[in-house]
């Protein structure tokens, strides 16, 4: 049983970093997080889309509506979804944070 689990996905739904977990690609901008083990209850999940991938030190940003959005939480998995400027699903790379 976890206490915490982090990572970064990139825009494919791979894993660019962290541990204890593994992505599966659901649909556009729609991945599933599932834990290697368990949390002993329903975890506090935060998402945060990373824009522009790759990382661009002198990058602006992107716009403040590009986001994830935490879409489904249990003990085994979170599924988060990331959209562009306009609301819509888009492939983003994002990173999370699980705790518990």
């Amino acid at each position: 049983m976890p206490t915490f689990v982090s990572g970064v996905v990139d825009p494919f739904g791979k894993v660019f970093s962290g541990a204890g977990f593994k992505v599966e690609k659901v649909d556009t901008g729609l991945c599933t997080i599932i834990f290697t083990e368990e949390f002993n209850t329903v975890p506090a999940v935060t998402a945060t889309q990373i824009y522009p991938w790759p990382f661009d030190a002198d990058s602006k940003g992107g716009d403040t509506r590009d986001n994830a959005v935490i879409v489904y939480i249990a003990v085994d998995r979170v599924r988060i979804k990331t959209g562009d400027d306009e609301g819509k699903a888009k492939n983003r790379a994002f990173s999370f944070i699980a705790a518990g």
